[in-house]
């Protein structure tokens, strides 16, 4: 029983995909959440009001930074409240009281919503490159795109002109993904994504090697499921 439990689990996150029943998330790069959200905020989470009856949760938020935002994001947000589901079969989320977050997230009917899809972040637990990626370049990179290949070897075919290929934990964590000057699309070189490569083995000399078990930030956590 235990190992027909492991097998299922271990093809689940081989997959590229976080379960929690009815809810299901492709693991995104930081540069996708920030590229593809209606808006990517740093605030602190201050109060938490719960409606049963609605099935959402209203956390009240102070907005330290707004690195990305669109109009009716200014608006939504003015009230300082982000909504998300109550339900963790409905990707809601659960945030502490007092942390201070990255969460990126969509504009519907002027509220401003979050779920376990979206970039939710302690700030504190961000590198140096992923906060200069939120703040400043990320939004350079965004008509690229980030191709997922964490899990799975990818073929010469996927490395495109309009794509990076993201195949370890050190583009995570170091990678941005811009245009270079002949047009085609690149991680932006940077000591710290070098060092990564080195230091994992990725990089000998000039040459590349596929990465080994790498890893992305653990889902937000889930609440609980619908009675």
């Amino acid at each position: 029983m235990r190992a027909n439990v492991w097998t299922l689990s271990l093809a689940v996150f081989l997959s590229s995909l976080s379960y929690c029943h009815a809810c299901s998330c492709m693991i995104s790069h930081p540069q996708d959440h920030y590229c593809r959200s209606d808006f990517v905020i740093l605030a602190r989470v201050k109060k938490e009001q719960i409606t049963v009856s609605t099935g959402s949760i209203v956390y009240k938020v102070r907005v330290r930074k707004e690195f990305k935002i669109s109009e009716k994001g200014l608006v939504a947000l003015k009230s300082g409240k982000i909504h998300t589901s109550i339900y963790g079969s409905m990707c809601g989320v659960q945030l502490t009281i007092g942390k201070l977050y990255v969460l990126s997230g969509t504009i519907n009917s002027l509220r401003a919503y979050v779920n376990a899809c979206n970039m939710i972040e302690e700030w504190k637990h961000l590198t140096k490159r992923q906060r200069k990626g939120l703040k400043l370049m990320y939004k350079h990179g965004c008509s690229c795109k980030v191709k997922n290949c964490l899990y799975h070897r990818c073929n010469n075919s996927f490395k495109q002109r309009d794509s990076c290929v993201w195949n370890s934990t050190c583009e995570t964590l170091d990678g941005i993904c811009l245009r270079q000057a002949n047009g085609s699309c690149m991680w932006n070189k940077n000591k710290m994504l070098t060092a990564c490569r080195v230091r994992n083995g990725l990089v000998h000399g000039n040459s590349s090697v596929a990465a080994g078990n790498p890893h992305y930030h653990p889902s937000p956590p889930r609440l609980p499921l619908e009675p």
